[in-house]
């Protein structure tokens, strides 16, 4: 590794030592450098901030003059605030674009120190000393840094951009010393006193407050980094760093305070006798500042070696600590003498007693009791010096617990003899009781699976028969042991069911949507063959599947005997509904007779009514006989042919029309037959005095189905259960005023409303351009004939 590669790294940000108060030492002096930092960093912000506040209120006292000493300039306080708050901005954690705020400082400290230099070097003028006119109108060259500050700055900004860019700290804090020695200059100069006969005099002069605010400057700066190069060789623990930190500032003062007692004279005529004294004092002090941290760089490297070679040992040595104590197993140790001198952690746990409370126990005399059989295995090892294994021993807790540990004894050997043994243990007491619990559960599942009720199986994913239970015997003729993991289950499949059982079987296992319940026959070792029901299901997170066979060949048998007997009895009831449907067709005609020798009008009309209602019921059963189904009636193909026969009848005007709004409803018998006859008075007395005076007219017929929570008040009397709304209605003439239904004399709405009542229903009559009857019913309650 390279020196340049060397100095930058951080190899001091906590001494590699195993001390834990020398680190604690360490990091407290880190935080103290830092807090050095910002102190420096309010000094300078305060001493630019006096400044300031000199020349805007013309205190020269703020501004540094005093008994001859020249004052700061404005400019330069002004960048000292900037630097300062940079600097105090650098100690804290700045987060996200925050880091900006210094950066940007620094470029403006940067800009302006260049600008400023390169007014005094060419000799132009840039505008420096009227950055400020309304400020100092009658004196505005003092308002521009001396030529020394100006450099300074540039070198103070462009420090201040390298440490927040964490770049080649080593190269900041090089430059801080740089700056520290040149505002040195300037101090001294007061100190010591200066000519402006000379060059160097000249360029070294500066304000005495000026001097000391980069001072201080520098001082921040090098304190921003106090765990890095060269003020890191001066903070680390090591031996160079405390001699440093104890040396350099002793000899710094010492150079100082006796060079201040030497008066050299004018040599070579290069300088003055009073910068003379100046001179060698600076390089007195560069001097001793480079012998002390050249030592420091070579004593640290020394202790760094030292260290690296300790911290090796002790990683190494943490490394098998944590090794041995992380390891889920429990590890214990004996001497030669069978003194026990280690446990880990593991133990511990594995025993409940500490490593405290056991050592330096005899191992063959105090701890062999509570492990049967473990003396004998450790002899063993001791004897042989081989390792030795033992498995699931039955050992006590210190609880008084049965456990059961299994390990290695393995046996160190020094010079051929015994030096004691390491031992693992692995507590098996969880496998052992997950064991015993696995047997409990196993011994319940087989006590369920062989009390199923049904025959069971459970096949692999070859189709062998891994279990059966007893009801299987029964079934397919072989004994338990005849069957398991002996015959396929395909073996008893009847040849022309066994491809659908097979493909059904292969789409179960690879994942597919497969019937989980199903028919086949199956033949048992007598070939004889039976109808079985199957159930089955994968077994999760395996091939398996378990089926439970039930033998379904006697419940066919009667079920086909019920289907038969059910078809000659639907056969009869046809027959019947259709006789009931001729007589019915006869008495209608019987009355359609007796109305032709019928002259009374009154009479007549009655016969008449009465045939249409006989009609009505003729017309359910000529329905019921025709439909699939004998139990319900399609009520829209029986209000079609129902009307049309009314309309038929009444020999209606071709005017009249017929709205008929029907859903898919069905009804049973018992509904049907009643809302046929109030169908049939409704719309007979639509067609008979609806349109007496009208040329044309509607008759709107709607039955649905309906949500009762719509239907307000109604609800309340039908209850929460499944409804259906009738309206009949006409735009004719409409109902006269004073007509109640409750109270009609008329026979045709006294058996609507007779009818209505039946059908568990409510009638309301509304008188609006013509008439409307809505009718809210429950289908009733109708028992399937079978």
């Amino acid at each position: 590794m390279d020196q340049n590669t060397r100095d930058g790294l951080e190899p001091f940000k906590i001494p590699q030592d195993e001390d834990i108060k020398q680190s604690s030492a360490y990091l407290n002096r880190v935080r103290r450098f830092k807090l050095y930092s910002k102190i420096f960093a309010i000094i300078v912000i305060l001493l630019g901030v006096m400044g300031v506040l000199g020349w805007f209120f013309d205190i020269p006292l703020l501004r540094g003059e005093y008994g001859g000493v020249i004052g700061i300039k404005l400019n330069t306080t002004l960048l000292l605030i900037l630097s300062g708050s940079s600097v105090y901005l650098l100690n804290l954690k700045l987060k996200g674009n925050q880091i900006l705020i210094p950066r940007i400082l620094g470029v403006i400290i940067v800009l302006v120190g260049l600008v400023t230099s390169i007014e005094y070097i060419v000799g132009i003028n840039l505008g420096m000393n009227y950055l400020f006119p309304g400020i100092l109108t009658d004196n505005p060259i003092l308002s521009r840094s001396r030529l020394v500050s100006s450099v300074i700055f540039i070198l103070i900004g462009s420090a201040i951009i390298m440490t927040s860019y964490k770049y080649k700290i080593r190269y900041v804090q090089s430059i801080a010393f740089f700056c520290g020695f040149l505002a040195f200059f300037g101090l001294s100069s007061h100190l010591y006193g200066s000519s402006s006969s000379y060059l160097l005099d000249m360029m070294a002069q500066m304000a005495f407050m000026t001097s000391i605010a980069h001072i201080c400057l520098s001082i921040g700066i090098l304190c921003l980094c106090p765990d890095h190069s060269y003020i890191g060789r001066i903070t680390t623990e090591n031996s160079g760093g405390y001699m440093a930190r104890h040396l350099l500032p002793f000899a710094l003062l010492a150079v100082f305070l006796m060079d201040l007692l030497i008066i050299s004279g004018e040599r070579f005529n290069i300088y003055s006798p009073s910068f003379g004294n100046v001179f060698g004092v600076i390089l007195a002090l560069s001097f001793l500042t480079t012998v002390i941290v050249w030592g420091a760089k070579m004593l640290n490297k020394m202790d760094r070696q030292r260290q690296e070679a300790n911290l090796h040992s002790l990683n190494l040595k943490r490394f098998y600590e944590n090794l041995v104590e992380g390891i889920n197993e429990g590890i214990w140790v004996t001497d030669k003498q069978d003194h026990l001198y280690f446990m880990n952690r593991g133990m511990e746990e594995i025993s409940g007693i500490t490593s405290q409370e056991m050592e330096n126990r005899d191992l063959l005399e105090d701890l062999f009791h509570t492990t049967e059989g473990l003396k004998e295995y450790y002899l063993e090892a001791k004897e042989t010096l081989k390792p030795v294994h033992y498995d699931s021993i039955k050992s006590t807790s210190h609880r008084g617990h049965p456990t059961y540990q299994s390990g290695w004894i393995i046996p160190q050997v020094k010079e051929g003899k015994f030096n004691g043994a390491i031992c693992t243990v692995i507590d098996e007491t969880p496998r052992k009781e997950a064991e015993n619990a696995l047997k409990k559960s196993e011994a319940f599942y087989r006590t369920i699976f062989e009390n199923t009720g049904t025959a069971t199986i459970i096949i692999g994913q070859d189709n062998t028969i891994i279990m059966a239970n007893k009801r299987c015997e029964s079934l397919v003729g072989y004994k338990v042991a005849e069957i398991e993991h002996q015959l396929k289950w395909t073996n008893f499949v009847h040849p022309d069911d066994r491809e659908k059982m097979k493909t059904y079987h292969h789409m179960r296992i690879s994942g597919k949507e497969a019937p989980s319940e199903y028919e086949f026959r199956l033949v048992n070792k007598n070939g004889d063959e039976r109808e079985v029901l199957l159930f089955t299901s994968l077994i999760p997170n395996t091939k398996n599947s378990v089926v439970s066979l039930l033998d379904i060949t006697e419940r066919n048998k009667a079920e086909n005997l019920i289907k038969k007997s059910l078809k000659d009895k639907e056969l009869l009831l046809r027959e019947i509904h259709h006789r009931v449907k001729n007589n019915m067709q006869i008495i209608s005609s019987l009355l359609n007779l007796q109305r032709n020798y019928v002259e009374d009008e009154e009479t007549h009309n009655i016969l008449h009514e009465s045939q249409g209602r006989v009609k009505s019921m003729a017309l359910i059963h000529e329905k019921l006989y025709q439909t699939p189904d004998l139990a319900k009636i399609n009520i829209k193909n029986y209000l079609e042919s129902l009307t049309m026969n009314l309309f038929h009848s009444y020999r209606t005007n071709p005017n009249i029309k017929l709205n008929l709004d029907v859903g898919d409803i069905y009804f049973n018998i018992d509904t049907a037959i009643p809302l046929g006859l109030i169908i049939n008075e409704l719309v007979s007395n639509c067609l008979k005095y609806a349109f007496k005076d009208q040329d044309d007219g509607e008759i709107f017929i709607s039955l649905h189905k309906v949500d009762t929570d719509e239907l307000g008040e109604v609800n309340e009397e039908n209850g929460a259960e499944e409804s259906y709304l009738l309206k009949v209605g006409d735009d004719g003439v409409g109902l006269p005023e004073d007509l109640h239904i409750e109270h009609t004399p008329t026979l045709g709405l006294q058996l609507v409303n007779t009818l209505v009542s039946q059908v568990d229903g409510n009638l309301k009559i509304t008188r609006n351009n013509g008439t409307c009857f809505q009718i809210l019913f429950k289908e009733q309650k109708y028992t399937n004939r079978i």
